[in-house]
């Protein structure tokens, strides 16, 4: 109550909503999740789209349907569910003009279609790898922006789209302070995991993941990380 007397907000509990995202303590249900597809189909009625040809419906698909889906990938892993429904929405207004197509509707397979142009496709934004890509910005933003209030928190982030971001990132070791020993590609354009893997499986996870080069180099503490008797026995 005292921060309520402080900031004049309104107490409400979980699930809720803020700046219009669903909040929860818990993995969101699939009915905390429909309204956000139906109000992404209630946008086709108001466009007039038998009087577009296909390529204005491809803009309408690719900057508006999927620009709604946008705001919310950044900041929740949306499950597959709600991804099919979508593209059934983007499909049914691509090829038909309305909510839903049928496989005769379809010209092209979908996969075609997601492809950039310069690859033949129609450069409409594959919902799966978008999602993941706005997810790994985060990721970006911790590892370069320390000055974030969120910074030091754990992010939710799919183990796929954090493997394929690790695989992707190159750390400059400065001062050590930014780099994670364990996990970040810092040795030559490698991490310890491709070096040693036998080796890393002995690191738990929780370490691994918070471990800086500084620290670990400081006293040489990366050798207290190694969980195993061998291990410990033959570096101590």
């Amino acid at each position: 109550m005292e921060v309520q007397s402080l900031l004049p907000c309104e107490m409400a509990t979980f699930p809720c909503r803020y700046l219009g995202l669903p909040l929860s303590l818990h993995k969101l249900s699939r009915q905390q999740f429909q309204p956000f597809v139906e109000r992404i189909a209630d946008q086709l009625p108001n466009w007039k789209a038998d009087l577009m040809s296909r390529a204005g419906r491809r803009i309408q698909v690719q900057h508006v349907l999927t620009g709604m889906t946008v705001y919310l990938a950044m900041a929740i892993d949306i499950p597959q569910w709600a991804l099919d429904a979508i593209d059934k929405i983007r499909k049914g207004f691509l090829w038909r003009g309305r909510k839903e197509a049928k496989g005769g509707h379809c010209l092209v397979a979908w996969g075609k279609v997601c492809r950039p142009l310069q690859l033949g496709g129609l450069g409409i934004s594959s919902l799966p790898e978008l999602c993941w890509a706005l997810r790994m910005r985060w990721l970006w933003l911790q590892k370069t922006d320390l000055g974030r209030p969120w910074a030091s928190l754990p992010i939710q982030v799919p183990n796929k789209a954090r493997a394929f971001f690790s695989m992707a990132l190159v750390s400059m070791v400065g001062d050590g302070s930014n780099t994670l020993f364990w996990n970040d590609r810092w040795l030559h354009g490698t991490r310890i995991v491709d070096i040693a893997p036998s080796l890393h499986k002995s690191i738990p996870r929780r370490i691994a993941n918070k471990r800086t080069v500084k620290e670990a180099l400081l006293n040489r503490k990366w050798i207290s990380d190694i969980r195993g008797g061998s291990y410990s026995k033959s570096l101590g």
